[in-house]
């Protein structure tokens, strides 16, 4: 009896004390805070527990979905990291494209609006990044967005093109040729047009997504706000947007998308709201039951600072587990805090990058720990080495001169040509693999000369490139293989050879029986 009075005055004192935990998740967290906390999974995630999130292998994806969305976080945070190193691989990537048919995407013409804001993120300039084939500046703007349709039409992926296209358009607010191929007022022409009755926006279909329509928001946010053009369509079609978001918001304070509730989702709405200037703790359109958006995020953190996609398998992401963190949720749920903390903060929103809110500072100092790491180049190089030789090579080429920066100049260049020499040869490895090694049943000793040869290439190149090779463990079936089917030959050959002079000798010797035969 005593116990239980004494556990029941327990639990009325904690309901009652000042110092009880916090009545939300909400109370006890800030979007700083929330953020430091994806950014530390992240770090472990990306093997730099105790450094830089942007480390060799994380910079080794810049220029990918993977690599460019966390860059655009930390920087629209004001958290500091490897900007410099990170614009000078993600530049040499974009060159290289450039280089090849197509350059970047041909379907998608998202993949140079990322670009963009990624470039102007990291403090970079997307007008003038980097050179092309014929050394004149690459225009990412122009070849993305205004000017995109005279290698592909902006919207050959669908509305997500112009919506992203507008957004990059307007990240500075930059202008738009007179001849261009696309203007703002047909691209957003464009994107008015595809709203369903409902409000929504959706990719095909009449199934309103949320996750689009917030994307559609965010982009006509300028033109509602009337940072831009004050337009009444716009105002009209973005009131009814969000009386669609809002209907669709679930008691959760989330939202569902292709059948599955995600944090993801719920991310692009709350950033929509942000840009609009909501504030999306307080609109009571967006007060499900008690739980704001901010709750229906939270739900979704994982114990290791990470955020799960969803809480059940997700047929749309296969490769999101349930309850796991995971990068693409943690890098949107980044993206979301740098809505939230711009808003409570009076800074432009997330993807206005005009000049007051400058992206990371560059420093261009060749420092005598650069000279050292220089000095320390490993002989022979491999691809490890990439990032490494790509940033001081940019930091070089950047800094003011001294006396020794020619030398240094011709032993970065000559290191780079080095290793883009061997991923050139990894490259055609893999290559001659897909076509050669493929379907294994068809393998016969005609091949032994190739799969001889592509051992010995594979071979040629140091541990850490082999891990490049596509099906490496392939390559060592193939010889397996051939070897097994040679020494059946040998074996077949052997056996026939010993029959022959078996026979041979049985011959000779019936011959031998019948000569001395009386």
């Amino acid at each position: 009896m005593t116990e239980r009075l004494t556990a029941g005055l327990l639990c009325l004192f904690l309901l009652l004390s000042p110092l009880s935990v916090p009545a939300t998740a909400e109370e006890a967290d800030t979007p700083l805070s929330v953020a430091q906390g994806i950014v530390e999974w992240k770090k472990k995630d990306s093997g730099s527990p105790d450094g830089w999130l942007m480390n060799d292998a994380f910079l080794e994806t810049a220029g990918s979905t993977a690599g460019d969305w966390y860059p655009i976080g930390l920087s629209r945070l004001g958290i500091d990291d490897r900007y410099e190193d990170y614009l000078a691989v993600l530049e040499d990537r974009v060159e290289a494209r450039y280089r090849q048919p197509g350059r970047l995407s041909a379907a998608k013409a998202t993949e140079w609006h990322r670009i963009i804001l990624a470039v102007l993120a990291a403090g970079g300039d997307p007008t003038a990044f980097g050179t092309d084939e014929n050394g004149q500046p690459i225009n990412l703007l122009a070849d993305g967005v205004y000017d995109r349709g005279k290698a592909s039409p902006l919207g050959r992926q669908g509305i997500n093109g112009m919506i992203w296209g507008l957004i990059a358009l307007d990240s500075m607010r930059y202008e738009v040729p007179e001849n261009a191929c696309d203007t703002r007022e047909s691209i957003l022409a464009e994107i008015l047009s595809a709203q369903l009755p409902n409000g929504g926006w959706a990719m095909n279909g009449n199934g309103a997504d949320p996750d689009l329509t917030a994307m559609a928001i965010q982009a006509l946010a300028p033109y509602y706000k009337g940072e831009l053009d004050t337009r009444a369509d716009v105002r009209e079609a973005v009131d009814k947007a969000l009386g669609f978001l809002s209907a669709s918001q679930l008691p959760t304070g989330g939202f569902m998308s292709w059948g599955t509730e995600n944090v993801e989702s719920t991310d692009q709405v709350l950033i929509a709201l942000c840009c609009l200037g909501i504030d999306p703790l307080r609109d009571a359109r967006f007060i499900k039951e008690g739980h704001t958006l901010l709750w229906g995020i939270l739900r979704y953190r994982q114990p290791d600072g990470g955020f799960a996609h969803s809480f059940s398998y997700d047929p749309q992401n296969p490769n999101a587990k349930p309850s796991q963190s995971n990068s693409m949720a943690g890098e949107q749920t980044l993206l979301a805090m740098a809505a939230l903390y711009r808003l409570e903060n009076g800074l432009s929103s997330l993807y206005d990058f005009r000049p007051e809110e400058a992206g990371a500072p560059i420093s261009a100092v060749f420092s005598e720990s650069d000279r050292q790491a220089v000095d320390t180049l490993p002989d022979p190089l491999t691809t490890e080495q990439y990032v490494t030789v790509t940033a001081l090579l940019d930091k070089l080429t950047r800094s003011a001169d001294f006396a020794e920066k020619a030398a240094y100049l011709q032993k970065l260049m000559a290191a780079k040509a080095q290793i883009a020499e061997i991923q050139a040869e990894i490259d055609s490895l893999n290559a001659v693999i897909r076509d050669k090694l493929y379907p294994f049943e068809s393998i016969s000793l005609w091949e032994k000369r190739t799969v001889d040869e592509i051992v010995k290439r594979y071979n040629a190149l140091s541990e850490y490139d082999r891990a490049k090779i596509d099906g490496r463990e392939d390559i060592l079936k193939a010889k397996a293989q051939i070897d097994s089917l040679l020494r059946g030959v040998i074996l077949s050959a052997i056996l026939l050879l010993t029959a022959a002079v078996t026979a041979f000798f049985l011959i000779r010797r019936v011959r031998n029986r019948k000569e001395g035969a009386p």
